[in-house]
């Protein structure tokens, strides 16, 4: 199979012919079919959530099932599945109790600790297969197993969306973001948008955004949120950035009670008053990643339409690379997405 391969951190990828793989005892393989290219693949590539190389990275998967291993009963050669990204045990009392992005024994992730899909098939264990249902394309699925799920995970458990909340999203263009806005809309939030360039916040806009902060054009961006929300600040702010100087942001945007989410994975450290927190009662927390039950959740809901993938440019897998000088340069708009022939 052809395979693009990470040997150093700072230097591209690289085109192999590898053998095809074959499953072991509770694994199974896939033909990829469609994958997606964010944010979360940078911070990966650059050494901040762990992994070894060399690495076939790509978690953001969907495709056909080919051949399962010994033991495998859940699926079947011909499925369709999407990708679950994180390595779990399946026994611990978070995975028990269906919260297993906090896994006690977590050994990591698709396509950083384990190979993943920038190649033609990828080899998991089979409970990281999720089925897709009906009525979705696979382009779909991808999107949905980390940009969309990640949102539907954190507007209803972490942010806590109610109907005419006021919810800042800071990074509202990029691949999560944009979906951010379309899940966030679901939930019945007015959304605020808040990135770098004002062709990020039209797009944020065309998904159902109803103002926008262009954070290059103010001084302060928790400032603006007040004045747009008429002095009260924000019932939520969720920073799929991840700096300490975004966070910050978000903290300080929010109103009485109102709850601060990071998801994204930056630098530096956020800055907040304890007393404030204890005067106004806001919640400061994160959100991570979606439970298998919310990415399947995820995919039902946008085979039903009530989410649209968000595609600013495709390109064959095997030149992956120009994604991510897209995703550098913070010019990519809306998700990266690979295809596969």
């Amino acid at each position: 199979m052809k395979a693009m391969v990470l040997y150093d951190r700072e230097k591209p990828f690289r085109l192999e012919e590898r053998p095809d793989p074959h499953p072991g005892p509770g694994e199974a393989v896939m033909r990829v079919r469609a994958a997606g290219v964010g944010l979360t693949l940078v911070n990966m590539r650059l050494g901040r959530m762990g992994g070894s190389l060399p690495r076939v990275m790509g978690h953001e998967l969907a495709g056909e099932i080919v051949e399962t291993g010994e033991g495998v009963t859940a699926i079947s050669a011909g499925d369709r599945c999407a990708v679950y990204f994180y390595l779990t045990c399946g026994r611990c009392r978070w995975c028990r109790g269906g919260r297993e992005t906090l896994c006690e024994n977590f050994a990591g992730y698709v396509g950083g600790h384990r190979d993943g899909g920038f190649a033609e098939y990828v080899c998991l264990p089979a409970e990281n297969f999720l089925p897709i249902p009906e009525g979705l394309s696979d382009e779909a699925a991808a999107v949905a197993a980390d940009a969309v799920n990640t949102n539907w995970h954190c507007m209803r458990e972490r942010a806590r969306i109610g109907p005419d909340d006021a919810i800042l999203l800071i990074g509202a263009g990029g691949g999560v973001g944009v979906h951010g806005v379309q899940v966030a809309k679901l939930f019945g939030a007015r959304v605020i948008a808040a990135d770098v360039s004002d062709e990020k916040l039209d797009l944020a806009r065309r998904w159902g955004a109803e103002e926008t902060i262009n954070v290059r054009a103010v001084d302060d961006v928790a400032e603006e949120a007040r004045r747009l929300t008429g002095g009260r600040g924000v019932d939520a702010a969720v920073d799929y950035v991840g700096h300490g100087e975004t966070f910050t942001a978000a903290i300080d945007s929010l109103a009485t009670s109102g709850r601060a989410v990071v998801i994204g994975v930056g630098t530096g450290e956020a800055r907040f008053d304890p007393t404030v927190l204890v005067r106004t009662e806001r919640i400061v927390t994160g959100s991570r990643h979606s439970t298998r039950a919310e990415t399947i959740e995820t995919m039902e809901m946008m085979a039903r339409g009530a989410v649209e993938p968000v595609i600013g440019m495709r390109v064959p897998f095997t030149e992956v690379e120009t994604i991510f000088d897209a995703l550098k340069s913070e010019t990519l708009l809306g998700r990266g997405a690979l295809t596969y022939p």
